[in-house]
């Protein structure tokens, strides 16, 4: 593993999902350097915990590249969004740094219809979708921007009449203005997620998702993640070896990639894609599996251009997880109490918490707001129920006049037999 200590590393935003990358880079030594254009440190409290921070925006380049000569910055990291990444690759471009991806692989991962044509080049299953509004021959179905991830931009129709609206809603938020209607698919959502190191790709983990109860047609808030898919097996056979061909197909050489689909009466399909970290952030649980943590596959590529890094002798396949989201009601944050006590919990992994006081929360869009997330790890899943089930009397996020606005709770009485049905 080669020496990191001094050298600088420049992290294309500051938000609380960036801490975690600050904090693991200068356990290495590195000196790192966060920028974006906002002042007000409760919405960018990366400022805090970096060495050092600039109020640049991530997508000045012109601003940055003379900054980074200045300050000879030795490697750059995005983190969470497309818009970020493609920052990183053109100012590592200008400055000759190294870069994990190519403008191409990004193009092909964050637009969901290039995405799926990929996909279909190398055989890898996906979710029907239809190329105009009077292609749509069946209800309900669902509509996003095919640049933006996130759940940015995604509404469901029921019928022509919000169609036409969820088109226009996701034509307005489309950087590119592009849109993509899709099949609505009632099966569990699942996630495969993939480390790259030297060309040698490793599916490292699979998720199932628990969607909010009250989620109907309105909105698509995802309330938990529990790791690893029940349905891993199934999802190995149907599209692994597949995947991996595309993969290797358009280059990946290095670098961390999910891939979003479904499962529904034993049939698998795909609809989207992030090469780059995500909001998952799964670091945690593969270090403690014995895999490689994926916050190093970012901070060694972008500061010595490789990765030199490889997985424990002994994999604990064992390892069950359980991530909680936390997403708000409408109303004025007015109290947040609970993320220390959880902290203290012995299987607690992850605890981030956005929620601030005073923070007005909307709920007219098919997204809410997102209050915190947590994740307990541990091998035996009564012990995770009980976990989960003690978050949910800690954590507590009230409005002004001291109403619960916590949108969702998942029945954590379904996580001790999870992995035993299919």
């Amino acid at each position: 593993m080669e020496n990191l200590k001094g050298k600088k590393l420049l992290i294309l935003a500051a938000g609380a999902q960036h801490i975690s990358l600050i904090k693991r880079a200068q356990d290495y030594g590195v000196y790192v350097i966060v920028t974006d254009m906002y002042k007000d440190h409760q919405i960018s409290p990366g400022k805090d915990v970096a060495n050092e921070y600039w109020d640049i925006s991530w997508n000045d380049i012109d601003a940055l590249e003379r900054k980074c000569l200045e300050e000879k910055i030795d490697g750059i990291c995005a983190g969470y969004s497309e818009f970020t990444v493609e920052s990183q690759i053109l100012l590592c471009q200008r400055l000759g740094l190294p870069c994990y991806l190519t403008m191409e692989q990004l193009d092909i991962t964050r637009d969901k219809i290039k995405f799926k044509n990929t996909c279909r080049k190398y055989g890898v299953p996906v979710v029907k979708e239809y190329a105009f509004i009077e292609d749509v021959d069946e209800f309900p179905v669902i509509v996003k921007p095919v640049d933006r991830a996130g759940s940015i931009g995604i509404s469901i129709a029921t019928d022509k009449k919000s169609l036409i609206e969820s088109f226009n809603y996701a034509m307005g938020l489309s950087v590119c203005k592009e849109v993509i209607i899709e099949k609505y698919i009632t099966g569990t959502k699942i996630d495969l997620y993939y480390e790259i190191i030297d060309g040698e790709i490793t599916l490292v983990a699979s998720s199932d998702t628990i969607n909010a109860k009250n989620n109907g047609y309105d909105k698509v808030v995802q309330s938990a993640w529990l790791f690893p898919s029940k349905y891993h097996e199934i999802l190995v056979k149907k599209a692994d070896s597949a995947i991996k061909r595309m993969l290797k197909g358009i280059g990946i050489t290095n670098g961390y990639i999910f891939i979003s689909g479904f499962i529904q009466n034993g049939e698998v399909t795909f609809f989207e894609a992030g090469f780059r970290l995500c909001g998952g952030h799964l670091y945690e649980y593969l270090e403690k599996k014995g895999l490689v943590n994926n916050l190093d596959l970012f901070i060694f590529h972008a500061l010595t251009g490789k990765v030199a890094l490889q997985p424990a002798d002994c994999i604990n396949e064992n390892l069950k997880c359980v991530n909680l989201n936390f997403y708000a009601k409408r109303g004025v944050v007015g109290e947040v109490r609970g993320q220390e006590k959880i902290r203290e919990m012995k299987d607690n992994a992850i605890n981030i918490v956005w929620a601030k006081k005073g923070q007005k929360c909307d709920d007219s869009q098919a997204i809410l707001s997102k209050m915190a997330m947590f994740y307990f790890c541990n091998e035996d899943a009564e012990i995770l129920q009980d976990d989960c089930q003690q978050a949910y009397q800690l954590f507590e996020v009230k409005d002004v006049q001291g109403s619960d606005m916590i949108y969702d709770r998942i029945d954590v009485n379904v996580i001790k037999s999870w992995w035993k049905e299919k």
